[in-house]
């Protein structure tokens, strides 16, 4: 051990212990030398790292910025800078003069004023400038700026950001064509779309919904608008208010009409789905679809095919009663014949004429009648009716007419048209049991965007109930089932307008009477016509007696023409079997001199059995007889015809017509 020391510790223990120390300052001196490099290192480094992150989010958001000192006049520009601008680093030095250089001619008075002004006022206007690059191109950007001042308050230093948006409004440019694009093909398409969140009530619509809504473009969208578009039975089938199990929240497609605000009904097709949030919540999104025309072309389908079946059964039935009338028409002539005239047998006839009146309403059903058309002036179509219609209405009721000077004329058959109206003058006295005024009308009008000629009636009775209004076209349909209307009357009228290319229209108040308008197309303005001569009347002979074979399916039809053509003075022979008629035609077919032939027979028809026996005969001089409508027997039969159930007058008219053209056609040959 050494030598101790004055407080008894040992020389060289001290002595170790200085060293300890200073080792330890040494190690201490490391240390903050060791901590002064690893501080300066790190930095350089992240302040390098600081910098290429900096230009590269001024790259992705096409910012650059830049500096300016006023006082030495020196200016930066940043990477992204340059490339906005489209110029070269190395060819170009960074000043105020070469900013400006870029400016649009148009924009540079602006942009300068901006720059006067920030430095006076210390103002940082936003400023949009277009820059056009050395190879032309142009650059919509928005520049910005920040003032430094020195203690002084002198600016020492402006920092500013050019933000090029070129990029974003071609991008934005090109979201509204393709807005305007949907929004086109919405409304060409009758469509609109819609997005309704449950959780918030946030509702939007397209401008095409809008349209169909019938609201204006900036109404604010909410639910309860929505609601208050639907008729109230079809709000509790579509709810909206975010309950579970609403109809809407499952999606689904779904038909309504709904009522705009003026009042006008449009019929749509709805249909959604359910889209989940990432909150996890659902929202509905969907399209409403304007089906207006589309129902109203199913109906109008419905109604032709309605009207088509009709007139097949009415058609059919009125041709079987045609011939039950005419064998009781042609019983009663010959009976009058024995016992002379009688009350009964006249009130036998007109009770005949009335029901011989219900088949050709009957047969006006569903077919489309052969117009005869001609150029009438409407005010001496119903002139030429007045006293008609007089005569129809009583002394009770007062019948008025009001006709409109200067109408355009109209090409219509004159007898369709009159027809018609009388129909509805007639029921106008219906609905006025107690009197009153029936007003006869005509003016002009449109019929879509053509020019076109009312003839309207109008009662003070009762008015038509709200919910007969629809059907009142129907055929069968009838308010005055009580009094024994046919529901025969308007389908007929409108049948007539419309095969006229007309349409009729109808105005009711429940309690204030009902207006009935026949529009019908008007002709241009009268050009000059040349006048034909009236061909010479034809001279005929005196009636002459013929014999006649008579030709019907129907024993009944056939035994009472038999007869009363022999009553007429004829030689008459009636069959009513197609082979018997061959044969005997075979036979005897140069003795007779006219075949009166029914034209719907069972077995076969009447122009083919003629047809047939010209192979085995002569041909016949044919005069055919039917139960349908004449229109029918015009458009199907190439020869002479008279309709069930005839008269005797017609039946003689007839035969001479034909045997008169044969008489003719034999002298000429």
């Amino acid at each position: 051990m050494g030598e101790k020391s004055e407080g008894g510790v040992p020389d060289d223990y001290d002595e170790l212990r200085r060293e300890v120390e200073a080792l330890r300052v040494r190690v201490a001196d490391l240390q903050r030398a060791a901590a002064r490099h690893q501080t300066v290192a790190p930095e350089a480094t992240i302040l390098a790292a600081q910098e290429e992150l900096l230009r590269e989010a001024e790259r992705i958001a096409h910012v650059g910025t830049w500096t300016w000192e006023p006082p030495t006049g020196v200016v930066t520009w940043s990477d992204e800078m340059y490339r906005i601008l489209g110029v070269d680093p190395d060819e170009v030095t960074p000043s105020v003069e070469a900013f400006y250089a870029r400016v649009h001619p148009e924009d540079l008075p602006r942009a300068q004023e901006n720059k006067d002004t920030s430095l006076r006022d210390g103002v940082l206007p936003l400023t949009d400038l277009r820059l056009i690059r050395p190879d032309g191109t142009v650059r919509h950007t928005t520049t910005s700026s920040i003032l430094l001042f020195d203690d002084d308050g002198v600016v020492r230093r402006i920092v500013g950001g050019v933000l090029d948006r070129t990029d974003a409004l071609a991008a934005e440019a090109k979201l509204r064509r393709t807005l305007h694009q949907l929004e086109e093909a919405q409304r060409f398409a009758k469509l609109g779309s819609w997005r309704f969140d449950p959780t918030t009530g946030e509702v939007e619509w397209s401008a095409g919904l809008r349209r169909i809504f019938g609201i204006a473009a900036d109404a604010p969208a909410d639910v309860e608008t929505f609601r208050g578009l639907m008729l109230p039975e079809y709000r509790d089938r579509w709810l909206l208010d975010g309950q579970e199990g609403d109809t809407a929240l499952q999606g689904g497609e779904l038909e309504m009409p709904l009522q705009r605000p003026d009042g006008e009904i449009r019929h749509v097709r709805i249909e959604s789905f359910v889209v989940p949030r990432a909150d996890g919540g659902h929202e509905l999104r969907g399209t409403i679809l304007d089906i207006t025309d589309d129902v109203k072309l199913r109906q109008e389908l419905a109604r032709s095919q309605k009207m088509e079946a009709v007139g097949r059964l009415a058609g059919g039935i009125a041709h079987d009663f045609n011939n039950l009338l005419q064998v009781i028409g042609t019983s009663m002539h010959l009976l009058e014949k024995k016992v002379g005239a009688r009350q009964e047998l006249e009130d036998s006839r007109r009770a005949l004429d009335s029901a011989s009146g219900l088949t050709r309403r009957l047969l006006a059903l569903g077919r489309k009648a052969r117009l005869k058309l001609v150029r009438v002036e409407p005010n001496e179509l119903l002139e030429g009716t007045v006293d008609l219609m007089r005569r129809l209405v009583g002394d009770e009721i007062d019948l008025e007419l009001e006709l409109a000077p200067d109408l355009p004329d109209i090409s219509v058959d004159p007898v369709e048209i009159e027809r018609a109206v009388v129909n509805l003058v007639v029921n106008a006295r219906d609905a006025m049991p107690g009197g009153g005024v029936v007003t006869v009308r005509t003016e002009a009008a449109t019929l879509g965007d053509s020019p076109a000629v009312a003839l309207s009636v109008t009662d003070q009775g009762g008015g038509i109930a709200e919910e007969d209004l629809p059907r009142l076209f129907e055929p069968f349909f009838t308010t005055r089932g009580e009094v024994g209307g046919t529901g025969l009357g308007l389908a007929t009228v409108l049948g007539t307008a419309e095969q006229h290319g007309g349409t009729v229209r109808v105005q009711s108040d429940e309690g204030r009477g009902s207006t009935f308008v026949i529009v019908l197309p008007a002709l241009p303005a009268r050009v000059a016509e040349r006048r034909e001569e009236a061909p010479a009347p034809v001279t005929t002979s005196a009636p002459r007696r013929y014999r006649v074979l008579v030709v019907d399916d129907d024993p009944a039809v056939a035994t009472v023409t038999e007869m009363l053509l022999t009553h007429l003075g004829h030689d008459a022979q009636m069959t009513t079997d197609p082979e018997e008629v061959l044969e005997r035609w075979q036979n005897f077919g140069k003795t007779y001199d006219l075949v009166l032939c029914d034209v719907a027979m069972g077995s076969v028809r009447g122009p083919e059995l003629v047809a047939r026996m010209a192979e085995v005969g002569p041909p016949p001089r044919v005069l055919y007889m039917t139960g349908y409508s004449r229109e029918a027997a015009e458009a199907k039969l190439d020869g002479a015809f008279v309709t069930k159930p005839f008269t005797v007058p017609a039946l003689e008219a007839a035969l001479e017509s034909v045997m008169g053209s044969s008489a003719a056609e034999r002298s000429s040959a």
